[in-house]
């Protein structure tokens, strides 16, 4: 049996936790120590079973609390190639030395503690972002978030699982007559921004994965809101979505 949580998703912060009740993996981590603590024991996930990290990319709200948590736990935190070597003042400014991050080429599988890992090419203005297809010996999830488009592999990666955590970050009508400066509003469209609630329910629709558990998060503060989303599953067909509001934790569902 495996436990998983939304701790948190956002511009205020992203983590994401699945422990196979003996070890625990997060795809990021963008709280501070006290509230990814608090967060776990809201869920019924113990901190100390943390053992991997998997880092998607370096913008704050996913990667601000890797070094305090390396420190304390030693876990081991895992980063494309990519990213690191781009991003290298980064991951020294969180305390994080070479020998502190295992990399990854993509391509390649990623070995945790009772799961593995398959990371998959996202395209977001964070060099070598990444989104994973997470796998135990009882389910398989998926993770995309931060990607201003997807690709076929992204596809092939969510058919192949069962539990999908997609971004569904902003409301088109919504980023344009808002307050965002013009530049800003053409980074969020742009191929390496975001993922609109439109795009992203075009991706289940290409997936097949419309009847599977699926969380859509990363929603905008401004740009977006659990109304808007709805707006784009109105039919029984997607009973099955969870629409994870901004900063809110969602979990411990046992699959």
């Amino acid at each position: 049996m495996i436990r998983y949580a939304i701790l948190t998703s956002g511009s205020c912060g992203n983590s994401y936790a699945f422990c196979d009740g003996k070890s625990s993996l997060l795809v990021d981590d963008g709280l501070t120590f006290s509230g990814l603590v608090r967060r776990l024991e809201q869920v019924g996930i113990p901190f100390q079973s943390i053992t991997d990290v998997l880092v998607t990319h370096m913008h704050p709200d996913h990667s601000k609390g890797l070094g305090v948590l390396q420190r304390r736990l030693g876990v081991r935190i895992h980063a494309s190639r990519q990213s690191f070597e781009s991003d290298r003042k980064l991951y020294y400014r969180l305390g994080l030395t070479d020998e502190m991050v295992s990399l990854f080429d993509f391509g390649s599988s990623v070995s945790c503690e009772g799961f593995t890992a398959f990371p998959f090419r996202t395209s977001h203005d964070s060099a070598g972002s990444a989104g994973y297809r997470i796998t135990s010996p009882d389910t398989t999830f998926f993770l995309m978030t931060d990607t201003g488009l997807y690709s076929e592999e992204s596809l092939l990666q969510a058919r192949q699982s069962d539990v999908l955590f997609l971004e569904s970050n902003y409301d088109e009508t919504m980023l344009m007559q808002g307050r965002y400066p013009y530049f800003l509003k053409q980074r969020i469209l742009g191929e390496r921004g975001h993922l609109s609630n439109r795009q992203a329910r075009d991706f289940l629709e290409q997936s097949g994965k419309i009847a599977c558990p699926v969380y859509l998060v990363h929603l905008s503060e401004n740009n977006n809101s659990p109304e808007k989303v709805k707006e784009v599953y109105s039919s029984a067909e997607y009973d099955n979505i969870v629409i994870c509001e901004r900063g809110k934790t969602y979990g411990g569902y046992d699959v």
